[in-house]
């Protein structure tokens, strides 16, 4: 049972510096082809001051902070057996290299559900800039599952959905190996073990490692930076809803769903999903852009 007075705790604030050798190693890991990312002289001529971060590095450095465990150690949950269901990020303004970040996060909200079964652990953090000015709000929501999950650990995927139509061009990542997920551990700073060492995944009650949520998640927002400027991104949600295995293909996609007007700006919302080479939903999500900054209709 999750002790729901901890609903509200603050955790332990952190600063984090960015680094142009991180961006460019996350950006080498994840396939990231866009020079924008990589080569600070594009950046520059460009207008940006130094290399923009990817859509999802803030929950790297999120993780890699001081005490990434430590929303489990106040809850008295076990590592080992919590999956992470779902990922947003509200975007206030572009970070870059060089700056400094300091993130505080909070236990946001704690419920059950199956009877106590599953537990879902909810926690904010909003990042500011050096002077106290907003950058992002991260919104995470993870899953404490009971030690022996059904169908040998693996969650039933949903029934495959039909291609996108009319959306941007997708892309294809993959197939998944250790290398690689050993390569993102190091490149993002998640080195949860589920992901890496299959003894402690097998005790886990997993049959082998499996791929980071976020990894997938990494390469569907490529799909974004192909044709948005990353100064015109919004909005990033995505829900995990099955996992990933070693030799699966990840093939993103995004579509426009709506258009609308929000805060004057004129803004267009996508419709994200990444599906195994067998059709098989793992991820899907949303994406809000402004339109001014979408390359690709």
């Amino acid at each position: 049972m999750l002790d729901t007075s901890l609903k509200g705790t603050a955790l332990t604030a952190f600063d984090a510096r960015v680094e142009c050798d991180r961006l460019r190693f996350f950006a080498q890991v994840t396939g990231e082809e866009n020079p924008l990312f990589r080569d600070e002289a594009v950046a520059q001529a460009r207008g940006y001051p130094s290399l923009p971060l990817p859509p999802t590095f803030l929950f790297c450095l999120e993780m890699a902070g001081p005490r990434p465990m430590e929303v489990y150690e106040r809850l008295g949950v076990n590592y080992a057996h919590v999956l992470h269901g779902e990922q947003h990020f509200v975007y206030h303004r572009l970070a870059f290299a060089g700056e400094t970040l300091h993130f505080k996060p909070r236990i946001a909200d704690l419920y059950e559900k199956k009877g106590g079964a599953l537990g879902f652990i909810v926690w904010e953090t909003r990042v500011e800039a050096g002077d106290g000015t907003p950058v992002a709000d991260l919104r995470s929501v993870v899953i404490a599952r009971p030690p022996r999950p059904e169908a040998g650990g693996h969650p039933a995927p949903r029934a495959a959905a039909p291609a996108a139509e009319g959306g941007l061009p997708g892309l294809v990542a993959g197939p998944i190996t250790r290398h690689q997920l050993g390569l993102y551990a190091g490149a993002s700073g998640d080195y949860n073990p589920l992901h890496i060492d299959i003894d402690y995944a097998r005790q886990a009650g997993m049959p082998d490692v499996f791929a980071h949520g976020m990894l997938s998640a990494a390469y569907l927002a490529r799909v974004l930076t192909r044709w948005a400027e990353p100064a015109a991104l919004r909005r990033l949600s995505v829900r995990f809803e099955a996992i990933t295995h070693i030799g699966d293909e990840v093939h993103c996609q995004a579509r426009v769903s709506g258009r609308r007007i929000e805060h004057d700006e004129a803004r267009l919302t996508l419709a994200l999903a990444a599906r195994s080479q067998t059709g098989e939903t793992r991820l899907t999500g949303t994406a809000v852009v402004a339109a001014a900054g979408l390359t690709h209709p």
